[in-house]
């Protein structure tokens, strides 16, 4: 089979569509690291306010969050945990808050292979979609321009 011209050029557009649609995909993809820091910075805004209504003084989200940050990865997530279910005396101001930031990450972090997933299905859908739109666009132009000639016969 020979693929005429504007056939091959709809190909290469496609193919260099599918690079652009891939890169941005996986730029903007979801990870497990931006799940965490939006925890983080969750948790850091539930506490700075729990403090600056129990200390009558301003603690600015920040302040916790490089607190928080100091600890490490892991060590945060562990920490955060650990004030949930057995607070300090001190911690027992925002550790029901914290709680209920906490189940709702961990739901989140749960659901990441699923919207992983969805997201890589959407980015092909997008892809495939230009493509057939492409394609689509290029027939009906031929199919026109088709029906404005003039038969030699």
């Amino acid at each position: 089979m020979r693929l005429e011209g504007w056939f091959r050029l709809g190909i290469v557009i496609s193919a260099l569509y599918g690079v652009l649609v891939a890169f941005v995909a996986y730029d903007g993809r979801p990870r497990l690291e931006s799940l965490q820091n939006a925890w983080f910075d969750e948790a850091a805004e539930v506490i700075a306010e729990a403090i600056s209504k129990a200390e009558g003084k301003e603690v600015r989200p920040n302040q916790v969050r490089e607190a928080l940050l100091k600890k490490g990865g892991t060590e945060t997530t562990s920490w955060l945990e650990k004030i949930a279910t057995s607070p300090s005396e001190n911690q027992k101001l925002f550790s029901a808050a914290v709680a209920r930031v906490n189940e709702k990450h961990k739901a989140l972090i749960a659901t990441l292979p699923t919207r992983q997933g969805e997201y890589w299905l959407l980015a092909f859908t997008w892809w495939a979609g230009g493509t057939l739109m492409l394609f689509g666009v290029g027939w009906t132009v031929r199919w026109i321009y088709r029906g404005f000639r003039r038969d030699a016969a």
